[in-house]
């Protein structure tokens, strides 16, 4: 069989189905109800997968009283004999996404030709619906001739949530694993360091969310009349958060960790720039290499404010109460428990003017490091390069977190990790006007199509 033949006239409808899929506003807020464009797209996923002859189903997985949204699940049996199982993984919900800021409608789908690239825009196009029409690709690959892997299809519905409810259950001893098992793991959401350059991710930072309150009066007073001596809690919280960086823009938390002696590759200053948007004259912040600070070590934002007016609803007034959500990215190796444990003392040891804040601990990830000498890992760099024409293929570590990760890996301790995607910087995940590149989808349909033809081959 020519794959590669076979992926590109697969694509067009392929291309058609994510239309489908961007067009269901899958943002989890918890609501489990069947009309919810979460269960709504899930419904469609499963249909096209039994399509593609997938044995599709919900699977709903319970763990201390927590009910997850449940997970696309399948669990297929190749023909051959001695087939290594393969575990694939994406996720169908996304970001929340206001028109604020977007050419067009985040939910729906629109294509546009940049170039020779064409691109479809749509919150979830890239992040992560175009894993998931990866693996659908595949799946109609092998239809006719048969899977050449055994596979377990797993795709999550709480992955941009802080609901941890898979993963906590991972963790788990007590709790049955054998869904989850697998000798080859491919993580189909994360993406090249360019777009067409090739790339395998080899490290991912933790992740941990926290908000911060500070209370200071009963209710808004005049500034005019109190100001002054009565302490503002907006202008309090802001010298909290001052407090977690330094004047050089590195982090100021004792004990997290930095992974600076981690080969992270390269990462060109410039480009970086164009990719994040940074305005002329905006220097970049911290020390270290670029690399070192992307990849191997923590970062603090805040993601989240509540408690102070709108510039349109401004008003001379001392704000009572303000709340500051923040998120932190872990470097790979650092404990979840020991981070939380070392960023809540900081917090609660800096009381500015005496005034004592309230942390309240949101949830953590671990991050993770690739084990780049493994069985299957040579196989999947080969099939990388061979989908890019034979470009060379290049390591790289991700900011990003993927906490689920470590936990298969701890249940699957003899198990190779594939983390790749379609997911290159000009696809803005996370971010507005989100988008995913056609050639993108059309090669790593083909890279992960390679990798299992080849797996199969070798066994």
């Amino acid at each position: 069989m020519d794959l590669e033949s076979t992926v590109s006239g697969l694509m067009d409808d392929l291309w058609k189905t994510l239309d489908e899929l961007v067009s269901f506003a899958s943002v989890n807020t918890g609501n489990q109800s069947s009309e919810h464009p979460v269960a709504k797209c899930r419904t469609s996923i499963i249909t096209k997968f039994e399509n593609a002859g997938i044995n599709a189903k919900e699977l709903s997985i319970t763990y201390k009283n927590r009910t997850a949204t449940p997970l696309v699940y399948a669990n297929c049996k190749s023909k051959r004999t001695n087939a290594p199982t393969v575990l694939i993984y994406s996720h169908y919900d996304v970001q929340p996404a206001t028109k604020a800021g977007w050419d067009t409608d985040p939910f729906t789908p629109v294509n546009k030709q940049d170039g020779k690239d064409t691109r479809k825009y749509g919150r979830g196009a890239a992040d992560d619906k175009s894993g998931i029409i990866m693996h659908l690709g595949v799946a109609q690959v092998f239809k006719s001739p048969g899977l050449p892997v055994n596979l377990n299809l797993i795709f999550e519905g709480e992955e941009e949530t802080n609901f941890g409810t898979l993963e906590d259950y991972l963790n788990d001893p007590d709790t049955n694993h054998e869904p989850f098992k697998a000798d080859l793991i491919v993580i189909a959401d994360c993406g090249n360091r360019a777009l067409g350059v090739p790339t395998l991710t080899t490290t991912l930072r933790g992740y941990a969310a926290f908000d911060i309150e500070v209370h200071t009066l009963d209710s808004p007073v005049h500034s005019g009349t109190y100001g002054g001596p009565a302490p503002d809690a907006f202008m309090a919280l802001v010298r909290l958060l001052a407090t977690l960086h330094d004047d050089k823009g590195d982090i100021a938390v004792a004990d997290l960790i930095l992974d600076d002696k981690y080969p992270f590759a390269p990462v060109d200053e410039k480009q970086f720039c164009i990719n994040a948007g940074v305005l002329p004259g905006i220097p970049l912040i911290g020390t270290g290499s670029l690399a070192e600070r992307l990849g191997g070590r923590p970062s603090i934002n805040v993601v989240g404010l509540d408690g102070v007016n709108s510039i349109a609803g401004a008003a001379n007034v001392l704000c009572p109460k303000a709340t500051a959500r923040i998120s932190v990215r872990l470097s790979p190796s650092q404990e979840p428990e020991q981070a939380r444990q070392a960023i809540e003392a900081h917090l609660n040891n800096v009381r500015p003017w005496g005034i004592q804040s309230h942390v309240t601990f949101l949830g953590s990830g671990a991050g993770f490091m690739v084990n780049t000498n493994g069985k299957y890992f040579k196989t999947a760099s080969q099939a990388l390069s061979k989908a890019y024409d034979g470009a060379k293929t290049m390591l790289a570590g991700e900011g990003g977190s993927i906490p689920l990760v470590n936990a298969l890996q701890k249940i699957n301790p003899q198990s190779d990790v594939v983390l790749w995607g379609c997911e290159e910087p000009r696809c803005r995940i996370h971010g507005t006007n989100e988008s995913v590149s056609k050639d993108e989808l059309t090669r790593m349909t083909t890279a992960q199509g390679l990798l299992l033809q080849d797996i199969a081959n070798s066994a």
